[in-house]
C-alpha cells in the first residue's frame, strides 16, 4: 500500500513533494526507508513514458523528457489565453521582471494575468516594496516541453512584439487604434460606428 499511495500523491501533485511531507501522507516515519521506496519506484518507471525523480525541491513524477514536446499541448495549461501567453513570453524574456513593469506594458488586465499564472504554478511572485518580483518556476519548463533557455529563444520575439505595441501605444494611442481598426475590416452587414470596434 505504501508505494501506491507515493505514487498516487507523486501523481497528483502539481510541484515536487519533499520527503518530510511525504512521509506525513504515508505515514512512513523512517525517512530512510521511504527514500528506498521512492528510489525502488522511480526504478520501476524508468522504462516507461513517465518518470519520477528527485529535484532539489523535491520528488516529482514527470513525462520522459523524450516524449514531453509530443505530448505538452495536451497539458492541463492548455486553456491560457493569449494575454496569459503573452505575459509568459515577457516574463521569460527578461526575468527577474518588476510585476509594475509588466502592468506598464500590458495594462491593468495583466494583474488578472499574473494571478492566474501564479495559481497555476507558471510563476513565482515574491513582495518587493510596492510591487512583486515574478520568475518561472520549473512548472513552466514542463508546460511548454523543453528546457527554459531554449523556450526564452521561442518566446523572444513574441517578448518583443508585446513591448513594441506598448511603446506604440505610449507614444501614439491614435494611431496604435487606427491599426487596430485597419487590422479589423468590417462586414457588409455590420454598421460603421464606434460600438463596432
Amino acid at each position: 500500500m505504501p508505494k501506491r499511495l507515493i505514487e498516487a500523491a507523486l501523481f497528483m501533485s502539481s510541484r515536487p513533494l519533499d520527503i518530510k511531507e511525504l512521509s506525513r501522507i504515508t505515514g512512513i516515519s523512517s525517512l530512510g526507508h521511504l527514500e528506498e521506496k521512492l528510489e525502488d519506484l522511480a526504478r520501476e518507471y524508468e522504462k516507461r513514458g513517465i518518470e519520477i525523480l528527485k529535484t532539489p525541491e523535491g520528488w516529482w513524477m514527470q513525462v520522459q523528457q523524450d516524449l514531453l514536446r509530443k505530448v505538452s499541448h495536451l497539458s492541463k495549461y492548455s486553456d491560457l489565453d493569449d494575454g496569459h501567453k503573452r505575459t509568459l513570453a515577457l516574463v521569460a524574456y527578461k526575468e527577474p521582471i518588476m510585476q509594475s513593469e509588466i502592468i506598464k506594458t500590458q495594462g491593468n488586465k495583466a494583474y488578472s494575468y499574473v494571478k492566474k499564472l501564479h495559481k497555476k504554478g507558471l510563476i513565482k511572485a515574491e513582495k518587493k516594496g510596492r510591487t512583486k518580483v515574478i520568475t518561472l518556476t520549473s512548472e513552466f519548463e514542463r508546460y511548454f516541453g523543453d528546457q527554459k533557455e531554449k523556450i526564452k529563444q521561442r518566446l523572444s520575439n513574441t517578448a518583443e512584439r508585446v513591448i513594441s505595441e506598448s511603446e506604440t501605444l505610449k507614444k501614439d494611442p491614435q494611431k496604435r487604434i487606427g491599426e487596430i481598426v485597419q487590422e479589423k475590416p468590417l462586414r457588409e452587414d455590420e454598421p460603421d460606428t464606434e460600438e463596432s470596434i
